[in-house]
């Protein structure tokens, strides 16, 4: 049965795609796990940075209305599967209003979930009703965050939005570790944010990874070209961050087999 893991923050621009898109690639390829990519953000990035024809099949929005079912909707990325979204899944924030709306997702996972050993969730830069579907249907969560005071704010924010989501739909998930991207030791202020969210982290009761995620342009030409770090023909420091950090997640829920 799969761990569904939900990659998440509420400020756009910290590294969820790429954290979703590379985390899931060094599972798959380096470690030989069965991986399941959603996007669950209406920008379509995951399924823009893997290059899928949308159009091709359903989308996680049809998914989540029931008009299709969720095996329809998977598309094959080099032995990753993959659920896209597209723009219309913006329509979900006003149409997801009735009560059980949060559970729409989980009750789709349901199904297919025996068939990975990790579903990875792309989660929109939003507290919306998307984020808690995300959340309530996961056992996990990934908070990627940027050296940066604004994203240590969004995250003394999403901590909010995780303790309901504890109380009232899914008490048994946890805050796996916050993932800091685009790191630079050299940079003071780097090394000062370090200090305030392990801060903050151990308020919320929330690890820190080891590994962190440094910035290389190649990041964004792999995603440019529709390919993860792992697949694209460029060796970069991030694709050496991303095994890392891979190894240290498969270490940290037991799972680890070299």
């Amino acid at each position: 049965m799969a761990k569904i893991i939900s990659v998440a923050n509420q400020k756009g621009g910290v590294g969820k795609t790429i954290t979703t898109i590379n985390l899931g690639s060094v599972l798959s390829f380096v470690y030989s796990k069965k991986v399941l990519l959603i996007d669950m953000d209406a920008q379509g990035n995951t399924s823009d940075g893997l290059n899928l024809d949308v159009a091709s099949k359903p989308t996680i929005y049809e998914v989540m209305n029931g008009e299709n079912d969720i095996k329809e909707a998977i598309h094959d990325y080099k032995g990753i599967d993959v659920i896209t979204s597209d723009i219309a899944l913006s329509s979900a924030e006003r149409e997801y209003s009735s009560v059980g709306s949060e559970h729409k997702l989980r009750k789709q996972l349901e199904k297919i979930k025996d068939n990975y050993d990790y579903i990875f969730i792309d989660c929109p830069p939003s507290l919306g009703i998307l984020t808690i579907n995300a959340f309530t249907a996961s056992d996990e969560l990934i908070i990627p965050i940027k050296p940066s005071v604004f994203s240590l704010k969004g995250l003394i924010e999403l901590s909010k939005t995780i303790s309901s989501v504890q109380e009232y739909t899914n008490e048994k998930l946890i805050i796996r570790g916050v993932l800091f991207t685009e790191y630079n030791e050299r940079f003071n202020i780097n090394k000062t944010m370090k200090d305030s969210v392990n801060q903050v982290t151990s308020i919320i009761e929330a690890p820190v990874f080891e590994t962190f995620t440094r910035r290389s342009v190649v990041v964004e030409e792999a995603l440019a070209s529709g390919k993860d770090l792992i697949n694209f023909d460029k060796a970069s420091t991030t694709e050496e961050d991303y095994i890392a950090l891979g190894k240290e997640f498969l270490e940290m829920v037991g799972d680890l087999n070299e």
